[in-house]
């Protein structure tokens, strides 16, 4: 983007706007991604928490209260 031929007050206003757009999108961006990381991470931590739990109770599961516990999968 050339701008000769034009005056420095018009090559000025051009940068401020510029900046402020950059600025702008900055400030829109680097927040929005931080968030959408903190919300990736507590959905992460939930899925993780309950397939613990689901694993704990299945047959001869840590919680299963059972001892020497053969479980038998039969093919259908």
């Amino acid at each position: 983007m050339s701008l000769q031929g034009q005056g420095i007050l018009t090559q000025l206003i051009a940068i401020i706007i510029f900046l402020a757009i950059v600025a702008a999108l900055f400030f829109i961006v680097v927040p929005l991604a931080i968030v959408l990381f903190v919300v990736g991470l507590i959905a992460y931590a939930i899925f993780r928490i309950k397939r613990a739990f689901r694993r704990a109770h299945e047959p001869n599961g840590p919680l299963d209260g059972r001892r020497n516990v053969r479980v038998v999968q039969r093919d259908e």
